[in-house]
């Protein structure tokens, strides 16, 4: 399988893994068509005292009781995970050695749903986590930058992997910016550990 160095030797080495063929174009079109009928709904964000809706579709599948709060506003309990999230799961732990318990789905429906600059630091997901993050239909921006520091593009691809190492949410940032191209519907699933929840 195919790891992309993309960078220059006078570049900082990024906390992150590219995979841009981890799934085959097969593999890649059921998934996505797999993911179009996953449970997605439209959550409320409380940002600066006012309440608006999330910029994208969400859906999160796991472990029992391993719920997930971000930006102390959004609440996401998980449903069952399905026989395909499943096994998309082990065989990325398999080749990265992580393990996760909850999957993040986003689904970016045109060039205007986004995610801004941040970092995934949830106490949820414990000190430090790794997260994996597979990427179906059409290719969109990812920005990854040093806290302070300038951004670096990738370009996900459909059925690529993205690995953001254990460290990367303590020292960088990253966003999905808005587009005024035509792009049509991407998903994004975010593989993700979790310090609760029970069987």
């Amino acid at each position: 399988m195919q790891q992309l160095n993309l960078f220059a030797e006078s570049t900082p080495v990024l906390p992150v893994s590219y995979y841009p063929d981890f799934l085959s174009l097969e593999q890649a079109n059921q998934l996505y068509q797999h993911c179009l009928n996953l449970k997605w709904q439209q959550n409320q964000i409380r940002i600066a005292g006012k309440t608006m809706p999330v910029p994208r579709l969400e859906c999160i599948y796991g472990d029992y009781g391993c719920d997930y709060l971000y930006s102390n506003s959004v609440f996401l309990k998980p449903l069952t995970w399905t026989d395909n999230l499943a096994k998309l799961r082990d065989r990325i732990t398999a080749l990265t050695g992580y393990k996760f318990r909850i999957v993040i789905g986003n689904q970016y429906r045109s060039g205007q749903d986004s995610i801004g600059w941040h970092a995934d630091k949830e106490p949820s997901m414990g000190f430090n986590p790794a997260i994996a993050s597979i990427s179906l239909g059409s290719c969109r921006k990812f920005q990854i930058k040093p806290i302070g520091g300038r951004p670096t593009d990738f370009w996900l691809e459909h059925g690529s992997l993205l690995v953001m190492h254990p460290g990367c949410q303590s020292t960088h940032l990253h966003q999905v910016p808005k587009t005024n191209k035509v792009v049509s519907t991407r998903i994004n699933l975010t593989f993700r550990p979790h310090t609760g929840g029970g069987r």
